[in-house]
């Protein structure tokens, strides 16, 4: 799998320090800066999943020992565990919407008791239009999935396990709220946002603040003002963690159902230059793509046809 890295601007040295690490390429023990953060990302490809394109998950550290999970598609607990941050650490994940490709590898970070983790983990995800579709659903619904394999695993942790790391609280916020604070503890604050993808409401996007920083993840989505008005929000996004689709080689020859899915939920490489443009990021990512040998220069062409400046880089995921 690859990760498409775009330098939108000169990272100042002024400014607190940002690490993206491209999944499969870990940190081999670096410290994380007590001013910057480290985002890894554990995942970047489509829900057509397979050993070297692991589905949406990304690890962000902060440099106060904070760490956050947004979304943890198929495959990418494995790119997690692999980093070899301690599990008691990974209690917090937050959700931007609830397609499997985002959320199915929280059944593996359910175990996570059974590695070291003592205190329970939280989960914040947007509701649905009715309430058997939010995420308190999904988890309750995670709960009655692993029932047998969390009693088995009591029973013989530990000799009986004592403590709460197998317990799962969570947090369900109104998706239709606009630039909603939904987390604020130890200096963090976490904004969400309705976007558009498919047609049916819940979708979000979110917005990590800490230190002077800040991360905007637009989670899946078609182009939309509410994903520019957050990652615009105060001094702006210093990293853009932007979902692509593509490349997009020939519109008009997709069938209906590729053209309705494109024109109703996701970015092309076309359209991401003008938001790139409009939200002007310290850096920018593009993820959801099927990167290889004969995508590349297509990509990269579309992009630029929106953003003509800064440079670009490759590296695996």
């Amino acid at each position: 799998m690859m990760m498409l890295l775009l330098c939108l601007l000169a990272l100042s040295t002024a400014r607190a320090h940002i690490d993206v690490v491209p999944a499969g390429i870990f940190d081999q023990g670096e410290p994380i800066p007590s001013d910057g953060f480290r985002v890894t990302a554990l995942g970047t490809g489509t829900p057509g999943v397979s050993k070297s394109a692991l589905a949406t998950g990304f690890l962000i550290q902060l440099g106060n020992g904070d760490n956050f999970i947004f979304d943890l598609g198929t495959g990418s607990y494995i790119n997690l565990f692999a980093t070899g941050v301690h599990q008691d650490t990974l209690t917090k994940v937050f959700l931007s919407h609830l397609h499997s490709d985002h959320i199915a590898d929280l059944a593996s970070l359910y175990i996570g008791a059974s590695f070291g983790r003592k205190r329970p983990w939280e989960v914040w995800g947007p509701s649905g239009p009715v309430p058997s579709q939010g995420t308190k659903a999904v988890i309750e619904g995670l709960k009655q999935f692993l029932s047998w394999d969390q009693v088995a695993r009591r029973k013989i942790d530990l000799v009986g396990r004592s403590d709460d790391g197998d317990k799962v609280i969570a947090h369900e916020f109104d998706y239709t709220i606009p630039n909603q604070l939904i987390y604020s503890r130890n200096g963090v604050n976490i904004t969400s946002t309705p976007v558009q993808h498919y047609l049916t409401g819940g979708p979000s996007a979110l917005r990590l603040d800490w230190n002077g920083l800040s991360i905007t993840y637009s989670g899946d989505t078609k182009p939309t003002h509410t994903l520019i008005d957050l990652a615009k929000l105060g001094h702006g996004t210093d990293l853009l963690l932007l979902q692509v689709c593509g490349p997009v080689l020939d519109f008009d020859a997709l069938n209906y159902e590729g053209r309705f899915m494109l024109n109703t939920s996701h970015i092309t490489p076309t359209q991401a230059g003008p938001i790139i443009s409009a939200i002007r990021p310290r850096l920018a990512t593009a993820h959801h793509l099927t990167v290889n040998d004969a995508s590349r220069v297509a990509i990269i062409s579309d992009i630029r046809t929106g953003y003509p400046e800064g440079c670009t880089q490759f590296g695996p995921a």
